[in-house]
């Protein structure tokens, strides 16, 4: 971690000074893809999150999701539950991005397993279910958030700027993910990471994103490694006290 400096914080610090002197405060939240069952890396992402203060939203697999996951989470008020696709599988065309709720499949397929999603992790999580939904590999096809919507979803999660047109769902994107994916699938370079946070920040405070637009912050936790970790916890450590930050449940961020 030797390029988290304070010459890489201090823009962030000072952009939420920004709007600390505005009387604003900006919505942020965590995104966990990929949970199926209990363990040690959740247990602590659970801890992590619970000492931070902030809720924690797991992306879970409906296909692979197992009743140990059910008790991990029973007690522990701050963790909500999102549906992450059906059974987090590719079936993209030869050379195309992996996709599991593309527009290679039928449409209709595509509603039933959502709608199977749905069903099944809420009978395994009652009332800690909120029926948003997450594409695996933060993408699907054009009609899926209608499609979606008609299944009895209220939003969509995936990575980046939400699309103009929303399907009749909320959107309520990730923006900042901790693993850097092609180069080691290690944590991020945090210089990189920092620079994205205080665009992000700006764009918000500036008005070219959407006032009531949440940054964010997406983990892997089956996959992390101690650099991953450590850059969760740095993070963590600067953002979740502070005044200029909030970090509402899920429920209070999908706004129409």
């Amino acid at each position: 971690m030797s390029d988290w400096s304070a010459a890489n914080w201090n823009p962030v610090e000072e952009e939420l000074s920004r709007w600390s002197g505005l009387g604003r405060r900006c919505a942020f939240w965590l995104r966990d893809d990929d949970a199926v069952a209990a363990g040690p890396q959740l247990d602590r992402l659970l801890r992590r999150c619970a000492t931070a203060g902030i809720p924690l939203c797991l992306a879970v697999i409906p296909a692979e999701a197992g009743r140990s996951l059910a008790d991990a989470l029973a007690d522990q008020p701050h963790a909500a539950v999102l549906v992450h696709g059906w059974a987090h599988a590719d079936h993209a065309a030869p050379g195309a991005r992996k996709c599991e709720f593309g527009p290679e499949r039928p449409a209709d397929l595509r509603q039933v397993e959502a709608e199977r999603g749905l069903s099944v992790l809420r009978a395994l999580f009652g009332g800690r279910l909120f029926p948003l939904f997450v594409p695996p590999w933060n993408r699907m096809a054009a009609d899926m958030p209608v499609r979606l919507a008609a299944a009895g979803y209220r939003a969509v999660s995936a990575f980046g700027t939400p699309p103009r047109e929303r399907g009749g769902v909320a959107w309520i994107n990730t923006h900042l993910d901790l693993i850097d994916w092609r180069g080691g699938r290690s944590a991020v370079p945090p210089a990189a990471l920092l620079d994205t946070l205080c665009r992000e920040l700006r764009e918000r405070r500036e008005g070219r994103r959407g006032p009531h637009e949440p940054i964010g912050l997406l983990t892997h936790h089956r996959v992390h490694d101690e650099a991953i970790w450590n850059l969760l916890d740095r993070l963590l450590d600067r953002l979740a006290g502070h005044p200029a930050v909030e970090w509402p449940a899920v429920g209070a961020l999908c706004r129409p």
